[in-house]
């Protein structure tokens, strides 16, 4: 389902330059002069008019490879020539090459430190041209007995414990990634979910990652109950990484996909299959298809750590072990090694599992290890250096499958890849888009309709616009209430009617020479801004949303002065207790430029 874009009513202000814009004395000392952006420099756009082209079609199979030298470091410099592509056993030309990763611009310094609740939406130059998409999922990691069973009790405190150590180590990651490192964060539990779009800000990151609650809904005690949510879980999870897929297409270049879970063994091996469950095969196809589209490798890794044996748990078949430590002890423990068997099997079937979908992507299964941190950077630092080829593959989309094997005329080198694809349009089994992950902002320019422009780029998750630079500060309220003030600020979803509300005040500071002005014949300087705020439920409803538009007339030396000095607004609004996430932008209606930032907010209850 396609999220609704916010409807933002407008609320005309009228107003004239003065100290209420140009300055607050005392709301925003300290953080308004400094402004996280000065000295950056506007980018002139060039223009011109594109000759006739001729455009001809073909399908193109593209291929990424990671190439590591015996210690699993990235080996660069490669060229063209270096390699060789063959399908079905017969050599391709390559149509097209490419290096990532050693070209990539030197690491941005850190972005100057803000006071508390200030943000920005300044972000650092990207680090790499690779996307990361962090897929924590809670849905499978949940999968443990009851509490009724004997010893469920432990294995429900290992399924929380997993959960949190995939927070914290993820946390760990984002607070020392590479600056201009960008990712992407989904939660995957009883709904797909994006917690964050696409962002280099460690401190949105690491808020997005909290925002994401515990799971034990999985918690099944019997042969049939394990078949009920082993099905509806599987098929949650497929349905999760299509619409993954097809949301991340429109992202140009590869994506990296870190999906924190556990191995799901049934639905990569019939063999590690209950006799309740269907076979996965085709639907599982039609996965790889649309990952093979999207550009999308992905790289497992298991949240558990080290697995130990709990005191209760169930196999991949669907078998129960309750009360692990307590089982008869005869003479020769039988009852004891069969239980360690399983679930060395059973961990086993879940770690090939893990392979069997890096290897059918081109990325990389991580396990067996508590340094999840440490195991993401690898995934990264593996995923953001490859070689990208391309060729013409002899047939069509008719369902085949095919093999692919690229080598290296050169010894002692590692090479991660895709080794098959099937021929499946991706037009044929695409999913609606919904998570707008890939969605497009308008470039900087005359457009021809601002206004739906502005509307898309204040929906849920959309990437942040920097086309405007801004700061602001965003705290409870401790304005006092005037006389003239409406009852309530924003335009409420009607549903939360009579709910207690908090309000909260949202300071903007933006560059005056980033604003566009016009002269009219009497050399008075005309400019227009509007200042949106949406606040989004966690399932992306839209809950609240506030448009003021302001009209400065100045004279050619307030432009002057503006020009060197921060521009500051005061919004208000009336938000309910939970988890939030705030969209927030502003539009310069002269030059139709925008800029945008989405916050998580958790707003206590009153």
């Amino acid at each position: 389902m396609r999220l609704a874009k916010p409807a933002l009513t407008p609320l005309l202000l009228l107003t004239t330059l003065g100290a209420s814009h140009l300055g607050v004395p005392g709301q925003l000392a300290g953080w308004g002069e400094h402004l996280a952006f000065e000295g950056w420099a506007h980018a002139q756009s060039l223009q011109s008019t594109p000759a006739p082209t001729l455009k001809v079609y073909s399908r193109e199979t593209i291929v990424d490879v990671t190439v590591t030298d015996s210690k699993g470091n990235p080996v660069r410099g490669l060229t063209q020539s270096d390699f060789t592509v063959k399908e079905d056993n017969k050599p391709q030309p390559i149509r097209s090459f490419e290096e990532f990763g050693s070209a990539a611009p030197t690491p941005a310094k850190p972005l100057p430190k803000l006071p508390p609740n200030v943000y920005t939406n300044l972000q650092p130059p990207p680090a790499s041209s690779t996307v990361n998409i962090f897929l924590v999922d809670f849905l499978n990691i949940a999968a443990m007995p009851g509490p009724e069973v004997r010893g469920g009790e432990d294995a429900i405190a290992r399924a929380f414990a997993a959960q949190n150590a995939v927070k914290s180590e993820a946390k760990k990651y984002v607070a020392s990634m590479p600056p201009g490192t960008r990712v992407i964060v989904l939660g995957l539990s009883n709904s797909l979910r994006t917690l964050q779009g696409l962002t280099s800000d460690p401190a949105l990151l690491s808020a997005s990652i909290d925002t994401l609650d515990y799971n034990a809904l999985g918690r099944a005690s019997t042969y049939n109950q394990y078949c009920f949510q082993a099905e509806l879980r599987t098929r949650m999870t497929l349905e999760a990484l299509n619409q993954i897929a097809a949301d991340a297409s429109g992202i140009k270049g590869k994506k990296n996909l870190l999906w924190f879970s556990v191995g799901i063994p049934w639905l990569t091996d019939p063999n590690a299959r209950p006799e309740c469950l269907p076979d996965y095969f085709s639907d599982l196809l039609k996965t790889y298809g649309l990952f093979t589209a999207a550009q999308i490798a992905v790289y497992p890794v298991d949240a558990r750590g080290v697995p130990t044996m709990p005191n209760a748990f169930i196999t991949s078949k669907g078998k129960l072990w309750a009360d692990v430590p307590n089982l008869p002890n005869p003479p020769v423990p039988y009852n004891k090694v069969a239980a360690q068997l399983d679930f060395y099997q059973t961990t086993a079937e879940q770690q090939l599992s893990m392979e069997s979908i890096a290897e059918a992507t081109g990325g990389y299964a991580y396990y067996n290890s508590n340094d999840i941190a440490g195991e993401i950077t690898k995934a990264i630092d593996k995923g953001s250096n490859y070689y990208t080829l391309s060729y013409v593959p002899p047939g069509g989309y008719n369902w085949a499958h095919h093999t692919i094997k690229v080598a290296i005329d050169k010894p002692d080198l590692h090479l991660v890849y895709r080794e098959s694809y099937d021929a499946v349009d991706p037009a044929t089994i695409k999913p609606t888009p919904g998570l707008t992950l890939a969605a497009i902002l308008p470039e900087a320019g005359p457009h021809p309709d601002p206004e739906a422009e502005m509307s898309t780029a204040m929906g849920r998750s959309m990437p942040t616009s920097q086309q405007l630079l801004f700061d602001v500060q965003i705290e409870p309220s401790t304005q006092p209430a005037k006389p003239t003030d409406p009852p309530i600020f924003g335009m409420l979803n009607p549903k939360l009617k009579g709910k207690p509300l908090t309000r909260y005040g949202f300071q903007f500071a933006i560059p005056g020479r980033q604003i566009t002005f016009t002269a009219d014949p009497n050399a008075t300087r005309h400019a227009a801004l509007e200042f949106d705020l949406a606040a989004y439920d966690a399932d992306g409803n839209l809950i609240s949303s506030l448009s003021q538009s302001i009209n400065l007339p100045l004279t050619a030396g307030q432009a002057a002065q503006l020009a060197h000095s921060p521009f500051r607004f005061f919004q208000q609004l009336d938000l309910p207790s939970g988890q939030l996430f705030l969209r927030i932008g502003i539009l310069d209606r002269t030059s139709s430029k925008i800029g945008t930032l989405e916050i998580p907010l958790t707003i206590p209850k009153k």
